[in-house]
């Protein structure tokens, strides 16, 4: 039997987000939801955040016993139209509003009720990268508060690969693998120790000294190839993973795996975990060193890391790129969606969107039709 939600309040200051950290927290862990967590969404507000955004977040009690947090912030999109939109979704990590168990839809009643009664109300509710299973476009949909049906338009659908810690131990499921990938791997790991390569796990007393290794080894890496979120924050992208590793590392929930030949990194690759998941966010790495096939060893480190703390699954991160799909064993796809409430104002806010859907569907239909060869080129020029 559904359990209509009531107690859902909106917090729109940060003095109110670090009130509800701790639960918030804990939620996010017994929810296996690392990206979900207030570590990310506080150190993306204060280092990444324009000024204009303001946060609109939800937070959903059931008998006084926080059960979902929906971190949304305000902003102003082209011709004056209101997007709602998770905070930190714009890093090719999976996110969603965070759940206590399957509630999408209880939940969904108590955040549309408070959105639509916030001033200035959303236009446009923005979900994305988010599980295509996911049921929260379509719950929020048939929640929001009215007799009218607004809107909902899904845009881009892309793979997100998967590795699901059947097998007992690292080493079985290191034989789950193909032999020829095996081989590789095992030539590689040969090389990098004849190279002198040592690898470490960061810690409180290196963490700063890391995330600067990692912000020049990404934005080497980008340098040629176009354009990077991350390398785009320039000098603020250390000082964001400063903050977000300094609340999480002593737990060994914020996971920095450095590569490193006479002493220098080469590869730098950090993750989050909490509760049964850990998500690999993002990798650097010195294309001097091609031929060690850093960031694949760097992966199998994060792997046998995952089963050393108890996790079942290692999220890839966004996108079907070979390197993912020769180590995953599964394939959870994401989706970007736009969910548009009613009002007088919706003619306008569909018109206003139509055409980024547009060149969005267009822009998928090449991704799918063009070789590798071109779809590289195309996007080198795009840069």
């Amino acid at each position: 039997m559904r359990v209509t939600v009531t107690d859902a309040e909106l917090i729109t200051d940060v003095a109110g987000l670090q009130a509800l950290a701790p639960e918030w927290d804990e939620l996010a862990v017994a929810a296996s939801n690392p990206v979900a967590a207030p570590a990310w969404a506080l150190s993306w507000w204060r280092h990444v955040a324009a000024p204009e955004f303001q946060p609109r977040v939800v937070a959903v009690r059931e008998r006084g016993v926080l059960i979902g947090v929906a971190a949304f912030y305000l902003t102003q999109g082209r011709g004056g139209i209101r997007e709602a939109r998770l905070m930190g979704s714009d890093f090719g990590v999976c996110m969603e509003p965070l759940a206590l168990g399957a509630r999408e839809w209880d939940l969904a009643e108590g955040i549309g009720r408070v959105l639509a009664g916030s001033r200035p109300r959303p236009d446009v509710v923005a979900f994305g990268p988010m599980a295509l299973a996911s049921h929260w476009a379509t719950a929020l949909r048939m929640q929001w508060p009215g007799p009218l049906l607004g809107v909902s338009r899904q845009y881009r659908v892309e793979g997100a690969p998967v590795i699901v810690l059947r097998e007992p131990s690292f080493d079985a499921w290191f034989a789950t693998l193909s032999a020829k990938l095996r081989h590789s791997l095992r030539r590689g790991e040969r090389a990098f120790a004849e190279a002198g390569g040592t690898t470490r796990w960061s810690t409180r007393a290196t963490l700063r000294a890391d995330a600067e290794a990692f912000a020049d080894l990404h934005a080497a890496r980008w340098k040629d190839r176009g354009w990077s979120r991350l390398a785009d924050l320039g000098e603020r992208l250390p000082d964001w993973l400063e903050e977000l590793g300094s609340s999480l590392i002593d737990s060994g929930r914020f996971r920095m795996c450095v590569l490193e030949v006479a002493g220098s990194p080469v590869c730098v690759d950090f993750g989050l975990l909490a509760g049964r998941e850990l998500a690999a966010v993002n990798s650097g790495w010195d294309e001097r060193y091609a031929k060690l096939a850093p960031a694949k060893l760097a992966v199998l480190r994060v792997v046998q890391g995952a089963y050393e703390r108890g996790c079942e699954r290692v999220h890839l991160g966004v996108g079907e790129k070979a390197n993912k799909l020769r180590l995953a064993n599964g394939n959870d796809p994401v989706a970007w969606t736009i969910f548009m409430p009613p009002s007088s104002r919706l003619p306008r806010t569909y018109g206003g969107a139509l055409p980024a859907l547009l060149r969005r569907r267009a822009s998928d239909a090449a991704e799918r039709a063009l070789p590798a060869d071109k779809l590289e080129a195309l996007r080198r020029l795009r840069g």
